[in-house]
């Protein structure tokens, strides 16, 4: 795999893909919190590599995505995709699959509405599978620098899910 990652990432992205007709792709982070800012560049780093396409959106949502719930509902998407920096005791970059019960109600989390609870709501008010891309932080001090292992991650998990995006939507 060219870049670290949960053992079985990609073909449990793909299982959970399968019979995709839209896709929402929505990436979350703060981009004044060094490793934070992951999801909003990795978000805008994917746009790049996708031409526009009708059943793909890509949407960078930043530290309130919340806000973007009804942009989402408008498309109507039969997947979305969630991208956060979410700890989850892995060496920093590696990238993984969570689910919302993975993730404590509890936990701090930079983001005005909890990641579990934006994944519920999601969940219970699409007719969509929502997919958490995880990737790990080492650093959510404030920063406007991603941390070396998450930069490194970054190009490379853009390239992989533009071609599993692509390959999905066009089954």
């Amino acid at each position: 795999m060219p870049f670290p990652c949960a053992e079985g990432f990609p073909e449990k992205l793909r299982a959970q893909l399968q019979g995709a007709k839209k896709i929402f792709v929505l990436g979350i982070g703060m981009n004044w919190k060094s490793d934070d800012r992951l999801g909003v560049a990795l978000a805008r780093s994917l746009a790049k590599k996708l031409p526009a396409h009708p059943d793909i959106r890509i949407v960078s949502g930043g530290e309130a995505p919340e806000n973007f719930t009804g942009v989402i509902r408008a498309f109507v998407p039969s997947h979305v995709i969630l991208l956060d920096a979410v700890d989850h005791c892995l060496p920093p970059g590696t990238v993984f699959l969570a689910d919302e019960s993975s993730i404590a109600v509890g936990d701090m989390t930079s983001h005005h509405l909890p990641l579990r609870l934006l994944m519920r709501f999601l969940g219970t008010s699409l007719p969509s599978r929502v997919i958490l891309v995880g990737i790990q932080p080492r650093n959510l001090l404030p920063g406007n620098m991603l941390s070396a292992p998450v930069k490194k991650t970054l190009p490379r998990l853009a390239e992989f899910l533009a071609q599993t995006l692509r390959e999905q939507i066009n089954k």
